[in-house]
């Protein structure tokens, strides 16, 4: 029996669209210098040509990933693997301490070909992304862009890009609890659920 949702709460039936699989998005920030973000609302949209569709928070505060990619109308997108999501976990948390998230995360910087923004060497597979419009979809902004060029790596795909899983477990997100000094976070694993516990940064003494 399926339950109904009222019109009051109709706008958490975005979650049963749930599990997600987050990606790693880099970009410039507006001194010059490297940032790094997980999301989860990406999709393609279109094969020929190539183009994604990813959605960033504009209210109530815009995010500093949103920000960038409406300063220099490009983005990179970095495919994670679960050996990367502790490490994917942290770079959603704030930078209270005045610390740079990227430097933060320990990744290492790709250099890319025609964006300005560095990739990810860890990561499975990268897209360099150029802003194609960009139109207000409510509480988030919805940005089309063209994927200009992508590298991935040969072990992770076979010769027809299907993931290899005995060389790349993809990250499937399935839901996170806000502790009071850490964020438990559950993925979903070959035979079951794997759960990761992420400690909120600390200022350094």
């Amino acid at each position: 029996m399926k339950k109904e949702m009222n019109e009051s709460e109709l706008f958490n039936s975005v979650f049963l669209l749930q599990p997600s699989r987050p990606i790693l998005c880099t970009t410039k920030n507006d001194d010059g210098t490297d940032h790094i973000a997980p999301f989860s609302w990406i999709n393609p949209v279109s094969h020929k040509p190539p183009r994604v569709a990813l959605a960033l928070m504009n209210k109530p505060k815009k995010q500093r990933s949103l920000e960038n990619i409406e300063r220099t109308g490009e983005f990179g997108v970095n495919i994670p693997d679960m050996s990367m999501a502790e490490k994917m976990v942290g770079c959603s948390y704030s930078t209270k301490f005045g610390e740079n998230k990227f430097d933060r995360s320990g990744f290492t910087r790709l250099p890319s070909v025609i964006i300005k923004a560095p990739c990810i060497e860890e990561g499975m597979s990268s897209l360099e992304c150029k802003v194609l419009n960009m139109m207000d979809a409510g509480d988030h902004t919805l940005i089309i862009a063209d994927i200009v060029y992508a590298k991935y790596n040969e072990d992770a795909y076979s010769p027809n890009l299907l993931i290899n899983t005995s060389k790349f477990r993809p990250i499937i997100h399935v839901q996170n609890f806000n502790l009071e000094k850490s964020q438990l976070h559950i993925f979903l694993s070959n035979h079951s659920t794997e759960i990761i516990e992420v400690s909120y940064p600390c200022k350094e003494k």
